[in-house]
C-alpha cells in the first residue's frame, strides 16, 4: 500500500462515471442490472464503484465523475467538481470555478467537449472554455482524458474534459429526478440596490429535473430532457493595491482600491435529446443544449493614490506619504454568456467485426458585456496625507484627514465612458470513423480509420463612448451618492465610510443635462471598431490505429495528421484612421502515439503511454489588430504566422483495484517537454507608407517542461473499524508538480503559469442506511499568475487556498433531504508580488438545504 508520509494536504472527493468516456470507436455502456429498480439509493459508496470501474476499464489514462442517483455531482459548478481529481486544476473567478487546467497547464491547453464535440468557448482573447453556466445536474458524467489516441482531438498537451449529456437507455424504462434547494449567503456587507437590481441581499435557490423515457415498438426510441435553474447573491470585497515602490527601504503602495461588488447570477438552460435504436446494431441520436449565465454586478470602487513620499522619513516600517489624491469609480457589469449546442449522432456495430459512426455538431458562445463606467476624482493635495504601515504584506493607510477622503463634495467628475464588449465563437464540426475489431472485447489484431473536420470563427467587437464635463462645467459627486455607506476592509480603527456612487441619479443628470457634458468625438469613433477584429480557423484531420488486444493486454499505437489554416480580418490603427487587412497562413501537424495496458495481476494493472500533441496559439495571439505609433515608431499586432506548441508526452500509472471494486490504490507519473511557446516581443522591421517601424509582436520562441506525479487511495468502507465507525470510507488523492519556464532571451522560473506544486483533495464519508455525510476538503498550493524574466520582484502569485465544504442527506423512500455548506472555514484568495498583496478577496459562505426525488 503507498504510505503518504508528512501534513495530509491533498485528496480525492469520492466521484464516479459511467464505464467508457465518447470518442469514436467505443461503445455505449451496458445498462446495469441495478438500473432497472423503481428506486435505488447509491450514495457516495456506488460513485467511488463506478469511478473505479471506468477507470480500470479504459484504455486511456484518465480520471471520473458521475452524478449520483439523484443526479448530483460533488459540487453544483461543473469546474468546482473537475478539483477534486488527481491532477485538475480549477482556476477561479472569486468564490466559483472557471476553468480547468490538466497537470499545471494553463486552461489554453485543455479541450472542451460534449459527447465528443468540441464546445465552442467566448471568453475573450484565449481558447479557455468557460464552464460555469453548466450545472453538474445538466450531465451524467465528467472525464478527464489525460493520455491520447490517434482518434483523440490533436490539441490537447494538457487533455481533454469531456462532458458526458445523459440517455434514456441508462435507467430504467422511466425515470424522473428533482432536485430543489434553498440557501443564503454570509458575505451581505455590501450596499447593492438599485439600476437593474430591484432587490439586493436574499435566499439564494436552485432546481433542477431530468426526465427519461423510452417509448413506441419494443420502446426502440428513448427521450431525455433537462431543465435547471438558479439564482446566487452575495457581495465581494477587495483590496487591490495597484504597485509598490521602495523608498528609504520602506515597500509603499502606489495605489490602493477598495472595491465592494454585490452580485447576482442567475443561471437557467436544459438539454433535449432524441434516440433511436431499432436494433442492437444501430444506434442514432439528435441533441440540442442550451444553457444561460446572466450576471448582474456592481462594482463600486475608491482609490488612494499616493502622491509625492517624504523621502527624509527614515522610519523602518512607516512610510510618510505628504500628498495624495484618488477617485470614486462605478461599473456595472450585466454580463450575458449564453452557450448553444446541437448534435447529431450515427453509429453501426455488424456481426463480423466490423463498426462505423458519423457525427456533426455545431457551437455557439457569447460573451456580452455591456458596461457603464463612472469615476470623480479626488486633487491630489496636501489636504489628503497619510501614514503607510505594511502589515503582513498588506499597506494600511492611516490619513490625517479622513474627512476629506469621504466627503463626496471634494471629488469632481471626470468622465462617463460607457462601453460595450462583445465576443461570439462558432464551432462547426463532421466527423466519421470506422473500425475493425478494434474495440477492447476483441482479440487479436485490429484496425481503425477516420477523419474529421472543423470549422470555427471568433469574431471581436469592442465600443466605448467617452464624456467628459464641458467646459467651464464644475460637478461634484455630492448629488450622485447613495445614503448607505460602506466600510472596506483594513482600514483599521478609522472604519472609513466609503462613498457610493449613485449611477441612477447620475444617469437621470445626465439625460436631463446634455449641456453640462461633451462628447470626445474623434475618439468614440475610433472606439467604435479599432479593437474589431475576426479570427478563422479550419482544421481538417485524419487519423489511422492498430489495436492489439490479448487476455491481459492491450497496444493501441498509430497516427494523426492535422492540416490548420487560419485567417483574420482586422484593421491597422494609425492615429485616428483606420485601414481594413486580411492576412492568414497555416501549418500542418504529425501527430503519432503509443498506448500500452498490461494486467500484472487480476488486480494489478498498468499503463503505459506516449503522444505528441500541439497547442493552438490564442485568438488575441494571432489576430490582434496592427496599432502604429507614429511617435515611437513602433508597431503592434498579432501574428498570424504562429505555429502551434509542441509538446512530447510519456506516462505511466500503476493502478491497485481491491476486490468488488471495493477501493482503488493509484501511482501515476508524466513528463510533458514544450516546444515554441509563444511570447511577445520585438520581431526585426517593417516599412509603411514610406516609414520604417520597429515591429512587436508574438513569437515561437521558448518552451517549458512540466514533471508530475500523482497519487490516489479509495477506501469505501473502513472494515477494520469496529461497529458502526466500519461505515466510514476515505478517498485522498495528492499531486506533486514540477515546471521549469524558459524565457527567449535565456534564463528560466521554476514554474509554469498557474501550475502548484502541489495540490490535493480530501473527503471522509459515512453511509449507513438512512443515512450519508461527507466533508470534502481541497487544497491548491501557491500559484504564479504572472511572471517577469527581468523584473522577479512583479512576479505575481495566489497564496495557497484551502477549502472545506460539508453535506449532510437523510433519505425517506424517495426522498432524500440534503444540507450543504460551502466554504466552511470563510477562507479568502489573496494574491501577492515581491512586495506585498495584490489581491484580498473576500466572499464569504453558502448555505444550502433542499431535497430530492427520484421516482
Amino acid at each position: 500500500m503507498l504510505r503518504f508520509t508528512g501534513t495530509l494536504r491533498a485528496i480525492m472527493l469520492s466521484t464516479a462515471v459511467l464505464p467508457l468516456p465518447v470518442f469514436a470507436q467505443e461503445a455505449p455502456p451496458p445498462v446495469s442490472p441495478e438500473a432497472t429498480d423503481d428506486i435505488v439509493v447509491t450514495g457516495y459508496t456506488r460513485q467511488n464503484t463506478q469511478a473505479i470501474a471506468a477507470k480500470r476499464d479504459n484504455d486511456r489514462i484518465g480520471e471520473f465523475l458521475a452524478s449520483d442517483e439523484i443526479g448530483q455531482q460533488p459540487d453544483y459548478n461543473i469546474s468546482d467538481s473537475f478539483r477534486r481529481l488527481p491532477g485538475v486544476t480549477t482556476v477561479f473567478d472569486e468564490d466559483e470555478g472557471r476553468y480547468v487546467g490538466i497537470r499545471g497547464l494553463s486552461p489554453n491547453f485543455t479541450v472542451g467537449t460534449l459527447d465528443g464535440a468540441v464546445l465552442a468557448t467566448a471568453e475573450r482573447q484565449n481558447r479557455q472554455l468557460n464552464m460555469e453556466a453548466i450545472p453538474t445536474t445538466a450531465v451524467s458524467g465528467l472525464e478527464v482524458i489525460k493520455s491520447r489516441t490517434p482518434d483523440v482531438e490533436g490539441n490537447a498537451i494538457g487533455g481533454i474534459v469531456n462532458l458526458r449529456s445523459r440517455s434514456a437507455f441508462d435507467r430504467g424504462i422511466r425515470t424522473f429526478v428533482g432536485n430543489a434547494f434553498i440557501g443564503m449567503s454570509d458575505s451581505r456587507g455590501v450596499p447593492g440596490k438599485g439600476l437593474n437590481r430591484p432587490s439586493d441581499d436574499g435566499l439564494n435557490y436552485r432546481a433542477d429535473a431530468t426526465f427519461a423515457t423510452r417509448f413506441g415498438a419494443d420502446e426502440r426510441w428513448g427521450l431525455v430532457v433537462t431543465g435547471a435553474y438558479s439564482r446566487k447573491r452575495r457581495d465581494q470585497e477587495r483590496l487591490n493595491p495597484t504597485s509598490y515602490t521602495i523608498v528609504n527601504g520602506v515597500t509603499v503602495a502606489s495605489g490602493i482600491i477598495s472595491a465592494a461588488y454585490p452580485n447576482t447570477v442567475d443561471r437557467y438552460g436544459g438539454t433535449a435529446k432524441l434516440e433511436w435504436r431499432p436494433d442492437p446494431r444501430v444506434q442514432a441520436e439528435v441533441s440540442g443544449t442550451y444553457f444561460q449565465q446572466s450576471d448582474n454586478e456592481l462594482r463600486h470602487q475608491q482609490q488612494l493614490t499616493r502622491g509625492t513620499v517624504d523621502t527624509a522619513r527614515t522610519a523602518s516600517d512607516t512610510a510618510r506619504v505628504n500628498t495624495a489624491g484618488g477617485f470614486l469609480r462605478f461599473n456595472d457589469f450585466p454580463l450575458e454568456k449564453p452557450l448553444y449546442v446541437a448534435q447529431g449522432r450515427l453509429r453501426w456495430t455488424g456481426d463480423d467485426g466490423h463498426h462505423a459512426a458519423a457525427r456533426g455538431s455545431w457551437s455557439r458562445a457569447v460573451f456580452l458585456e455591456p458596461s457603464n463606467q463612472l469615476q470623480f476624482n479626488l486633487p491630489t493635495s496636501a489636504a489628503n496625507a497619510y501614514t503607510q504601515t505594511m502589515t503582513g504584506g498588506v499597506p494600511i493607510a492611516v490619513l490625517d484627514n479622513p474627512a476629506t477622503f469621504t466627503d463626496p463634495a471634494g471629488y469632481a467628475f471626470a468622465s462617463y465612458t460607457p462601453y460595450r464588449d462583445r465576443s461570439v465563437d462558432m464551432v462547426r464540426e463532421g466527423q466519421i470513423d470506422w473500425g475493425y475489431r478494434d474495440t477492447a472485447k476483441d482479440r487479436g489484431l485490429g484496425l481503425g480509420a477516420g477523419m474529421k473536420y472543423r470549422a470555427a470563427t471568433r469574431g471581436f467587437d469592442t465600443r466605448q463612448a467617452v464624456w467628459g464635463p464641458a467646459n467651464g462645467t464644475t460637478l461634484t459627486a455630492t448629488n450622485f451618492v447613495l445614503p448607505e455607506r460602506w466600510s472596506p476592509l483594513y482600514t483599521g480603527a478609522q472604519n472609513l465610510p466609503q462613498p457610493l456612487l449613485d449611477f441612477a441619479a447620475f444617469q437621470r443628470y445626465f439625460t436631463d443635462n446634455p449641456t453640462r457634458f461633451t462628447l470626445n468625438a474623434a475618439q468614440t469613433g475610433l472606439n467604435e471598431r479599432r479593437s474589431d477584429y475576426i479570427v478563422g480557423e479550419k482544421v481538417m484531420a485524419a487519423y489511422v490505429l492498430l489495436r492489439h488486444t490479448g487476455d491481459r493486454h492491450s497496444l493501441i499505437a498509430g497516427i494523426r495528421y492535422e492540416d490548420t489554416e487560419t485567417t483574420i480580418d482586422g484593421f491597422r490603427v494609425a492615429g485616428n484612421t483606420l485601414t481594413p487587412l486580411r492576412r492568414g497562413s497555416g501549418y500542418d501537424s504529425w501527430l503519432p502515439s503509443a498506448t500500452f495496458n498490461y494486467d500484472l495481476s487480476d488486480p494489478l494493472k498498468l499503463r503505459l503511454a506516449y503522444y505528441k500533441a500541439i497547442g493552438r496559439p490564442s485568438p488575441s495571439d494571432l489576430g490582434t489588430n496592427e496599432t502604429l505609433n507614429q511617435t515611437t515608431l513602433v508597431l503592434t499586432r498579432g501574428n498570424p504566422d504562429l505555429r502551434a506548441r509542441v509538446a512530447q508526452n510519456f506516462d505511466a500509472s500503476l493502478e491497485y483495484y481491491m476486490p468488488g471494486d471495493a477501493g482503488l490504490i493509484s501511482l501515476a507519473t508524466f513528463y510533458k517537454d514544450i516546444r515554441d511557446d509563444i511570447y511577445s516581443r520585438a520581431a526585426g522591421s517593417a516599412v509603411i507608407d514610406g516609414t520604417t517601424y520597429q515591429v512587436t509582436q508574438p513569437q515561437n520562441l521558448a518552451g517549458s517542461r512540466v514533471f508530475g506525479v500523482e497519487g490516489a487511495i479509495v477506501v469505501n468502507k473502513l472494515r477494520f473499524l469496529p461497529g458502526p465507525l466500519a461505515d466510514f470510507g476515505v478517498s485522498l488523492n495528492t499531486t506533486y508538480l514540477n515546471g521549469k519556464s524558459r524565457f527567449p532571451d535565456g534564463g528560466s522560473f521554476d514554474r509554469l503559469i498557474q501550475q502548484p506544486g502541489f495540490q490535493g483533495n480530501a473527503a471522509l464519508f459515512y453511509q449507513r442506511d438512512w443515512f450519508q455525510a461527507r466533508a470534502s476538503y481541497a487544497h491548491i498550493g501557491r500559484q504564479y499568475t504572472s511572471i517577469s524574466p527581468t523584473a522577479p520582484l512583479t512576479n505575481r502569485y495566489d497564496r495557497p487556498f484551502d477549502q472545506l465544504d460539508l453535506q449532510a442527506r437523510m433519505t425517506f423512500g424517495a426522498i432524500q433531504v440534503i444540507g450543504e455548506i460551502r466554504n466552511a472555514t470563510n477562507a479568502h484568495r489573496e494574491n501577492f508580488d515581491g512586495l506585498g498583496t495584490r489581491d484580498q478577496n473576500f466572499f464569504g459562505r453558502q448555505f444550502w438545504l433542499g431535497a430530492a426525488v427520484k421516482l
